[in-house]
C-alpha cells in the first residue's frame, strides 16, 4: 500500500519482488514465500499516505493489525471509503492495479496466493471456481477464522524452519476455502468428506517417514492421492485425528525419540536427521509435547 511518484516503474512478476524490491521494502518486519511459491506473506509497519500495487497475476487478502484508519480503496474500476479496524480484511482481485490512501500510521499484514494455487483448485474441485471473489472485493470483511489463520500464519513464517511449510499451506488453503464461502459459492463435497482410502493413508505416511528429515509441503502428500491440497487435509485430519502440520511434528519427535535412545548423535545432528531447523527449534517442540529437553530425555533412557 505508498506515494504514486516512482513506486511504479519496475516491472515485477510477483508480490514477493514487490514487497521485497519496491517501495514497501523499507516497511517490512515480515517476509516469507512459501517452499512452494504458491503464497507470500509480508507484515508492513506504514506511515498515513498512498500505497499503490501493480497489477499482479495473485489475490491479495489484507489484514490491518494495527490503527484506526480511514481507508480510500480502488480496485480498477471499484472504489470505496471506510473506516477500518484492526481486523478489517481486503481482498484485491489478481491482474488489477490497487491503491490505498491511509490516514494514518498502520500495521498490515499481506497475503499473496498464486493463481496456479486456485488453477489447482479449478482443476481438482467438484464445484465451479470463479476466477475472483465477486462482492468481496468492494467491501472491508471481518472474519475470524481468516483474521486467525493470517496472524498464526505470521507466528509460523517467523520461525523460518522447513516444518512450518505446511502450515502456511494448509492456511493458505483454508482461506481460499472462506473466501469461496463467503462468495456463496457451493462446494459440493464440503460437509460430507470423508477419511483418506486405507491405501492413500498409507501412501502418505510412508511418504512422510521416508522424508521426515525434509520440508514437506500440503501439496507433496496431496501430489500422492487425487484430491485436491484443501481436501486432503481435511480427510488426513478425520483419518489421523491431526493436521498434516501436527501428524509430521509428533512423527518427529517419535523419531527423536528414537536416535536420543538407540545413538550417539549430537544433539544438532538428531535435529537435522529429524527435519527440524536447529537444535533450538528442535528443544522447544520436544519440551512442549514431551514435557522435558532432548538432553534430559537421553539421560533418563539410555
Amino acid at each position: 500500500m505508498h506515494h504514486m511518484d516512482q513506486r511504479l516503474e519496475k516491472d515485477f512478476s510477483s508480490f514477493a519482488e514487490f514487497w521485497s524490491c519496491g517501495y514497501a521494502s523499507e516497511y517490512i518486519e515480515l517476509f516469507h514465500t512459501g517452499r512452494s511459491h504458491e503464497h507470500t506473506i509480508v507484515s508492513l509497519s506504514q506511515p498515513s499516505g498512498e500505497f499503490p500495487d501493480p497489477a499482479l497475476p495473485e489475490f491479495n487478502v489484507q489484514l490491518l493489525t494495527k490503527g484506526t484508519v480511514n481507508i480510500d480503496v480502488m480496485y480498477g474500476g471499484t472504489k470505496f471509503d471506510t473506516l477500518a479496524t484492526p481486523g478489517s480484511i481486503f481482498v484485491a482481485p489478481p491482474d488489477t492495479q490497487t491503491n490505498y490512501v491511509i490516514s494514518g500510521a498502520h500495521k498490515v499484514v499481506g497475503l499473496a496466493i498464486n493463481q496456479q494455487l486456485l488453477k489447482r483448485f479449478r482443476d481438482q474441485s467438484e464445484f465451479q471456481l470463479p476466477s475472483d471473489f465477486g462482492s468481496l472485493h468492494e467491501k472491508k470483511i471481518y472474519d475470524p477464522t481468516i483474521e486467525a489463520l493470517i496472524l498464526r500464519m505470521v507466528e509460523q513464517a517467523m520461525l523460518q524452519n522447513p516444518a512450518s511449510d505446511l502450515f502456511l499451506d494448509n492456511a493458505t488453503n483454508t482461506i481460499l476455502a472462506e473466501l469461496l464461502t463467503r462468495s456463496d459459492i457451493e462446494a459440493g463435497t464440503s460437509d460430507e468428506q470423508g477419511p483418506l482410502s486405507s491405501a492413500d493413508l498409507q501412501k502418505v505416511t510412508a511418504m512422510i517417514e521416508n522424508r521426515l528429515e525434509e520440508g514437506l509441503t500440503i501439496a507433496d502428500l496431496a501430489g500422492m492421492t487425487s484430491l485436491s491440497d484443501w481436501h486432503f487435509a481435511r480427510a488426513f485430519k478425520i483419518s489421523t485425528g491431526f493436521s498434516p502440520h501436527q501428524y509430521v511434528l509428533r512423527r518427529r519427535i517419535v523419531r527423536a525419540k528414537d536416535l536420543l535412545t538407540n545413538s550417539k548423535l549430537p544433539l544438532a545432528e538428531v535435529a537435522a536427521a529429524t527435519g527440524f531447523s536447529s537444535q533450538s527449534h528442535m528443544s522447544d517442540v520436544f519440551r512442549q509435547k514431551v514435557g522435558t529437553t532432548p538432553g534430559k530425555y537421553r539421560q533418563e533412557t539410555v
